[in-house]
């Protein structure tokens, strides 16, 4: 029995990665949000971020930092916004930076800002540039910045 249930477990996990995602939804999901109706905004952000909308997780990590519809979570925040960064959300990626560079929700680590800053500056973020450069001048060490590097090319497998 309990590998049955295992099985089905893991087909509706399957299923729920395979299925597409409904832009439409998320637009729509997008438009509640904007106009302050959040709690329709999450039924149509959560379905969206399970399977795979960068734009939606996005959405659930500002709802969450922000405790618009939901309680206020930033580790909540952190995880949404990871999900969408490490599948390129530049926005997120640029948060993300700044939750790791001032322990936000997240454990304080300028390593892993420096990461998600740079992977914010490869996306055209130009604030996240400024932003990695202070980090680096608040007292990163030379060690630091080199795994922060190794880090970045580790997670998205392209050089710096």
């Amino acid at each position: 029995m309990k590998r049955l249930l295992a099985v089905a477990a893991l087909a509706a996990s399957l299923a729920a990665i395979a299925a597409p995602v409904d832009e439409r939804e998320v637009a729509e999901g997008i438009a509640d949000y904007d106009a302050g109706r959040h709690a329709q905004a999450l039924e149509r952000f959560l379905p969206a971020a399970e399977a795979g909308s960068t734009s939606a997780q996005y959405h659930l990590g500002l709802m969450y930092a922000r405790g618009e519809g939901v309680e206020r979570d930033l580790a909540a925040a952190a995880r949404w916004f990871e999900r969408a960064a490490r599948a390129g959300h530049g926005h997120s990626q640029y948060i993300l930076g700044h939750m790791n560079a001032k322990g936000e929700g997240i454990a304080r680590d300028p390593v892993r800002a420096h990461m998600w800053y740079t992977a914010a500056a490869a996306n055209g973020w130009w604030k996240a540039r400024e932003a990695r450069e202070k980090l680096v001048d608040a007292g990163m060490s030379p060690d630091q910045v080199a795994q922060a590097a190794r880090l970045y090319r580790e997670t998205f497998g392209r050089p710096e």
